[in-house]
């Protein structure tokens, strides 16, 4: 006869510990179910609820004929308000909602097949009031089996992913949209009628250019070079200054009809053009300077056309006297230009204005001259207007301003460039103003747009920056807590594990290891975006670096097969360079070139010296690279169509984030490749140069 204290001790045993589960267990009147009481199930039954109960990651016991639920405290969580209704009843009816896309993983297990293993599995799932909720698990259904071999329960490893799974999904919309509103704004820039272009860092390295640029440059391959070594000939001109100077202060600069040698090829002369223009300082989220805007238009036609107009108008003024022919002439010359001509006496009144200008203000000449025409300057424009023409009244200089003058065909006001020489006689004294104003409506309101969208771009570039650094490290937190639970459990701290338990802890760490990367490299990107990698250039030595790559991917050489061919270096040859980022860059494309080698294939080292710099090649003996993909693996978020196998994908950051390193450290990273035939990619880095005495 069984008593009440041998029965309890039982009870003890098969359930054991002080977890909430465990009490519950200890309580729940089995007898009632198809399991019958503790006391007659068998060994493997009670060892696989002790283990159960006993491990802090959620599981669950599928037991006997009608796969009746014994869980711990772990799974409650995955049971929401299913829980505690859930102990001791069939699984199909706790789980009704899923149990026809999870019945058939039993009766394959019963037969004969392989325990399951599933990542990221979606369900839709009652747990909680009201309709079912969409949930995302990392699963395992194992079979557990008495002396004779027969199931006699089903053991439940499972990892909730849901929010993993959300945030990813939030990451990559949000990622998404941030990619379509760059899209967006660059090709407004590319069409853009003024000339634009955007330069990063100190060096003022091109990032991009709208058609207008190129067309001003002469179509050559300016993007990634900095300036001074994309336009050669604008060194010796000072605008090498000028950037430096914007970068360094934040202050803006304009520039007014500056005269620029531009060559329109590289094998051409430079070409004398004039340019209004904007140097803008770009700053990310946090308010560092990071590059420049450089926009304007270019006025060479405005320029030629004004400064001939000035120099007819100066020759028919001194013809006056003589001729009254050269009178017609200047005026028949002043109605013909597509600018406001006009004249003034040496105190200021204005004596003469071009037909074309008193059409333009819907006035008659009679109306204009004199001080009339201050009835058709914007009432906000007249004050600094007069301030600015006194001045030069008073001093002789050459009188420019901008205002808005009344246009009489669109009946609103409309911006001009104002501008006026003075004309003295053989003594210096003056005796005449000659004047003109230019319509510069539509550069005003490109000027404008340009700077509300690049407030936009800025504001899109920081939010994306912001959002990808926010999300990699919240993305963290829940990963090391999988990656620690399942080592723990790994280490049997919990209790035994099996062969296929740890075949499924190997995988949720394969999986764990993954993500990591991928999220590290998501906030490299990010941090490069923003400008916020700092580099430490100082001379390397480069036979010990090849040497500590070299021996990082030993062990991945041997496991896949493959030969690594010999390598010569100088041990004096020494590179200038930041070390970290230079072994990052190495060991990315050793990866790859292992990632994408098949077995018995070779993978060679070699390093080509020249004065100034070093080139170090990785070259397999792999699938290669399709040719329509050869740029496009540069580019973030690309990826080329050559894996071995599909796991091996990445987010596609890393060929990215190698090429931005090296040329931040002054160097660059090319590829060559034929499809089938493998790839060599090739670091260029400046090279140590000897001291001088």
């Amino acid at each position: 006869m069984i008593t009440d204290t041998q029965l309890g001790g039982d009870l003890q045993i098969v359930f054991p510990g002080n977890s909430v589960m465990a009490a519950e267990c200890r309580s729940f009147p089995w007898e009632t179910t198809s399991l019958g009481p503790p006391s007659e199930w068998i060994s493997a039954l009670r060892t696989a609820v002790a283990i159960v109960l006993e491990s802090p990651f959620p599981m669950n016991l599928w037991s006997g004929p009608d796969l009746n639920l014994i869980y711990n405290d772990g799974y409650r969580a995955v049971l929401g308000a299913k829980h505690p209704q859930a102990l001791g009843r069939p699984g199909r009816e706790v789980w009704s909602e899923i149990w026809p896309e999870i019945s058939g993983l039993f009766d394959q297990i019963r037969a004969g097949g392989p325990a399951t293993y599933a990542e990221d599995a979606h369900f839709l799932m009652e747990r909680a009031s009201g309709p079912a909720g969409e949930a995302w698990f990392t699963f395992s259904l194992s079979p557990i089996r008495d002396e004779e071999g027969s199931v006699v329960a089903f053991l439940n490893v499972a990892a909730e992913t849901t929010e993993r799974v959300l945030a990813e999904r939030a990451m990559i919309n949000a990622r998404a949209a941030a990619e379509r509103a760059e899209d967006r704004l660059r090709n407004v820039f590319a069409q853009a009628p003024a000339f634009l272009a955007v330069l990063r860092g100190k060096t003022h390295v091109f990032e991009f250019a709208n058609d207008a640029y190129m067309t001003l440059v002469g179509n050559r391959d300016i993007i990634g070079k900095p300036v001074a070594e994309a336009l050669p000939e604008v060194r010796e001109q000072g605008f090498i200054e000028l950037l430096d100077k914007v970068y360094e202060t934040g202050a803006p600069y304009v520039g007014r009809e500056t005269a620029v040698a531009l060559a329109r090829s590289p094998n051409d002369a430079p070409d004398e053009v004039y340019l209004d223009f904007v140097y803008q300082p770009l700053v990310d989220g946090s308010g560092e300077r990071v590059g420049i805007v450089a926009h304007g238009s270019n006025v060479t036609d405005a320029v030629n056309a004004r400064r001939e107009v000035e120099h007819l108008l100066r020759a028919s003024e001194q013809a006056r006297a003589d001729s009254e022919a050269s009178e017609a002439r200047y005026r028949f010359l002043a109605n013909s230009i597509p600018v406001q001509v006009w004249t003034a006496t040496p105190e200021g009144a204005l004596d003469y204005v071009s037909d074309r200008a008193a059409a333009s203000l819907g006035r008659t000449a009679a109306e204009v001259i004199g001080e009339g025409w201050l009835g058709v300057l914007h009432p906000d424009d007249v004050t600094p207007t007069i301030e600015r023409w006194t001045r030069s009244l008073q001093t002789g200089e050459p009188y420019e301003v901008e205002f808005r003058l009344w246009d009489a065909s669109s009946k609103t006001y409309r911006w001009h460039l104002g501008r006026a020489s003075a004309q003295r006689d053989e003594s210096g004294r003056i005796i005449r103003w000659f004047g003109s104003n230019t319509d510069i409506e539509e550069s005003k309101r490109t000027e404008e747009e340009l700077r509300r969208l690049t407030d936009d771009a800025l504001e899109a570039n920081r939010a994306k920056s912001d959002f990808l650094a926010a999300m990699s490290h919240d993305l963290r937190t829940p990963l090391n807590a999988i990656g620690g639970y399942a080592q723990l459990i790994e280490m049997g701290v919990r209790g035994p594990v099996t062969d296929a338990q740890k075949a499924d802890l190997e995988r949720i760490q394969r999986s764990k290891s993954h993500l990591d990367r991928l999220v590290s490299d998501v906030l490299s990107f990010a941090k490069l975006g923003a400008g916020r990698i700092e580099l430490r250039c100082e001379p390397i030595k480069l036979k010990p670096l090849l040497g500590s790559v070299v021996d990082m991917i030993r062990p991945q050489l041997a496991e896949k097969k493959l030969n690594l061919a010999p390598l010569s270096v100088d041990p004096e040859l020494r590179i200038t360079a930041d070390l970290d980022k230079t072994q990052q860059i190495l060991v990315n494309l050793l990866a790859n070139a292992l990632k994408f080698t098949p077995s018995g294939g070779t993978i060679s080292l070699a390093v080509a010296p020249a004065e100034t710099r070093v080139a170090i090649s990785v070259t397999d003996t792999g699938i290669g690279v399709p040719e329509e993909d050869l740029q496009r693996i540069f580019e973030p978020f690309a990826q080329a169509k050559r894996a071995l196998v599909e796991s091996d994908a990445g987010v596609g950051l890393g060929l990215a984030i190698s090429r931005q390193l090296a040329r931040a450290m002054g160097g660059d990273l090319t590829v060559a490749s034929k499809l089938g035939s493998g790839s060599s990619f090739t670091l260029t880095i400046p090279r140590t140069q000897p001291k001088k005495d």
